[in-house]
């Protein structure tokens, strides 16, 4: 069984840095940017987010295990556990590209607006849930440029693998919290981590 990281939306930790990484995208006629906060996932809901083809939730292709905030990106940790698992690991190994279901939930409202009609929006979100990463077919356009699969690994290299140092540098020791559904959400030095079920991925 092998384990998979993506990148999959732009993370800014202050207002500035919203500017510098929010992407623009395009959502019903209107352009906008988007960034979210590195903890915007925070007690996103329920733990079962599926994996799955273009956005079809009847294609489901696995599981994500954890949600942590790297650098410029959220990133998502999954396994391919489901029916599509075997096609879900084709498209990645030619393409690589994903794309996120994200509902916004709350955004922050002291946050610079347009200075001008003439400006896209700007939309820096605090709260939002997760509700499915998709791995995409060529020719479909991710919904942030840049999504992508960051990593792959055998599941032998679960336990041999650095413990995540790679994507959060810990500064302290973590602190963990336990979320509702059994999560426990990890506190790092720059960034967070979202354990399910325990396993620290």
């Amino acid at each position: 069984m092998k384990f998979y990281e993506a990148a999959f939306a732009p993370c800014a930790a202050t207002r500035r840095d919203v500017i510098r990484v929010a992407q623009l995208v395009h959502d019903d006629g209107r352009s906008v940017y988007e960034a979210f906060a590195p903890e915007a996932f925070r007690g996103w809901g329920a733990s079962d987010i599926p994996v799955v083809l273009d956005h079809d939730v009847t294609k489901r292709a696995g599981t994500v295990t954890a949600i942590s905030a790297f650098s410029d990106w959220l990133n998502a940790s999954f396994v391919l556990d489901g029916p599509h698992a075997d096609r879900a690991a084709d498209l990645i190994e030619r393409r690589g590209k994903v794309s996120p279901g994200i509902y916004p939930l709350d955004k922050d409202p002291d946050f610079a607006v347009p200075i001008s009609s003439h400006h896209s929006a700007t939309h820096w979100f605090t709260r939002a849930r997760l509700d499915e990463i998709s791995i995409l077919s060529p020719g479909r356009v991710p919904w942030y440029q840049g999504a992508k699969i960051t990593r792959s690994y055998e599941s032998k290299a679960l336990t041999a693998a650095p413990h995540r140092q790679e994507l959060v540098a810990r500064e302290t020791e973590p602190e963990g919290e336990v979320i509702p559904g059994g999560q426990v959400l990890v506190r790092h030095g720059i960034g967070t981590v979202l354990r399910v079920g325990g396993v620290a991925v």
